[in-house]
């Protein structure tokens, strides 16, 4: 079923709540405000939604999610009978779309996940607290609409707040792989990678202080990490070494081809950016860890 919870998925840490529904609306236009009494479950099958419905809300993100800025409304009933037709994530400052997963049922306390894309950061406003526009359908066929607040351990905040640094980065810099050249090593084959990070604003100097880890490769520096400053451009010049041939780690395939780099913008701290090459490059570093690997078994 689209929409389910798996276990065993990693994601950010979250404390589950009890999330109260708020201003609910129905389709007739009539209002409530304020939070109610929650609604003891039916033992004697589906009615109609009621005034005082609990739900329980969270937002949160896998990491295997994290690339395609995909995150997860989660929400819990204890009311049998209720089908979710829609969800829409509310949150300042992170613009998104509505779930495409539609038509959903919900089990007494079976949570369930709804995908919702998000759009980057919008750096003119400070997040706020998300919530969730959920359009719901009872074993009746009545519909309507109730907004329940998400627990998101903070998810919103440091999404915002990763998303300005980078926008603020990629208005001084662009990033990318030039080259990616198969080389002989002492330790086996491995690939030599070029990363150019390219003045196209202001004037606020750019240092490359780390590296980021890998799930396949070994990633190392081949000589001193650079800044760039005055110049037009700098290169970084990698070695990627396949170092993990076991299954957990070629299975996550969509990491190994993602350049992890650590930055520092001027006098700010140095923060986490991931590369992100080009689909044939991207290709080509998952194909030669998959080659590489394989060839050490034959």
């Amino acid at each position: 079923m689209q929409g389910m919870s798996r276990s065993g998925r990693r994601a950010v840490p979250l404390a589950m709540a009890t999330v109260l529904v708020l201003g609910t609306t129905a389709c007739t236009g009539g209002t409530t405000t304020g939070p109610a009494a929650p609604a003891e479950a039916s033992s004697t099958g589906p009615g109609p939604v009621a005034r005082d419905e609990v739900l329980l809300g969270e937002l949160l993100q896998f990491r295997r999610d994290v690339p395609a800025r995909r995150l997860q409304v989660r929400l819990t009933t204890g009311v049998d009978g209720l089908v979710v037709e829609t969800v829409e994530l509310v949150a300042r400052g992170l613009p998104t779309a509505e779930s495409t997963a539609t038509g959903v049922a919900l089990r007494p306390g079976m949570p369930l996940d709804f995908p919702v894309p998000a759009g980057a950061g919008d750096c003119a406003v400070e997040p706020g607290a998300p919530t969730a526009r959920v359009r719901l359908r009872d074993g009746t066929g009545a519909r309507r609409e109730v907004t329940v607040l998400l627990q998101d351990g903070g998810l919103v905040h440091r999404l915002h707040r990763d998303d300005c640094a980078e926008q603020s980065l990629r208005s001084l810099v662009t990033i990318e792989v030039t080259a990616i050249d198969a080389v002989p090593t002492d330790d086996g084959p491995a690939l030599e990678v070029v990363v150019r990070l390219s003045r196209i604003g202001g004037t606020t100097p750019v240092r490359v202080t780390g590296l980021g880890s890998n799930t396949v490769y070994s990633v190392t520096a081949r000589g001193p990490l650079p800044t760039l400053d005055r110049q037009e451009a700098v290169d970084l010049d990698l070695r990627l070494l396949p170092a993990r041939c076991d299954v957990h780690a070629l299975g996550e395939s969509y990491r190994t081809g993602l350049i992890g780099l650590v930055l520092a913008v001027g006098d700010d701290g140095p923060r986490p950016f991931v590369l992100t090459p080009e689909p044939a490059d991207r290709a080509r570093l998952e194909t030669f860890a998959v080659e590489t690997c394989r060839a050490r078994t034959e």
